[in-house]
């Protein structure tokens, strides 16, 4: 049988909605208390597998299922601590991003069929060196600017030269909204998500500077 390539690229994949935008490269703690996400992380650690993490568009974290976003991050576990009740603090890291496909609601949390829109490649695409060095250059004034702003901003000790782990570290570090950060994780195209970004952050470092004027005047 011959698949092609969106096929390939097609899994299924438990999905945990949350009021949260994770990016890939980022780390995210969870403490989980419902007995559906209790199941959901037991059978990820017996067979070894990831889920999703998809932003709440409809819904709460609690209670009846809420209506995710099209596109999340696939996680793995990195960290697990289980109490005597049940009850579990996880730590987790994102790895590439999904588009969901199809929802099903028959088990006790949301299974999807999903498509992986990206994963790192080793080798930069050359054509994105310049955008990316532009947006480097923004973003290094970002967290300098912010650091200057906010006492407890503590910048990275390093940022990634690599187009595409820019491009998600930016992310992860912008103080946007959620349905923003939600929109950017929804760029398929580097080049398109490092264009934004460099238009962000040069608004927010000038936003940034005037606060950092007024307050010193």
């Amino acid at each position: 049988m011959n698949l092609d390539k969106n096929q390939i690229n097609e899994k299924e994949l438990p999905i945990f909605p949350l009021n949260v935008v994770l990016f890939p490269g980022g780390y995210l703690p969870l403490h989980i208390f419902e007995q559906r996400y209790r199941e959901m992380i037991k059978h990820c650690i017996r067979d070894e597998s990831s889920f999703g993490v998809v932003m709440i568009k409809d819904g709460r974290e609690t209670g009846d299922s809420a209506i995710p976003c099209r596109v999340g991050t696939e996680v793995d576990l990195v960290d697990v601590n289980r109490f005597p009740d049940g009850r579990m603090n996880i730590v987790t890291s994102g790895h590439s991003r999904f588009e969901i496909l199809e929802i099903n609601e028959d088990m006790p949390y949301l299974n999807a069929r999903v498509r992986i829109l990206d994963t790192f490649e080793s080798d930069a695409d050359p054509n994105l060196s310049d955008v990316a060095a532009e947006t480097l250059e923004v973003y290094k004034e970002y967290e300098t600017l912010s650091s200057f702003l906010r006492f407890s901003w503590q910048p990275p000790d390093e940022n990634p030269e690599h187009p595409q782990q820019l491009a998600y570290q930016i992310g992860s570090r912008l103080r946007l909204p959620l349905n923003e950060k939600q929109e950017l994780l929804e760029l398929e195209s580097f080049d398109q998500l490092l264009r934004k970004e460099f238009k962000i952050l040069k608004h927010l470092n000038q936003q940034i500077a005037f606060q950092l004027t007024a307050r010193n005047n």
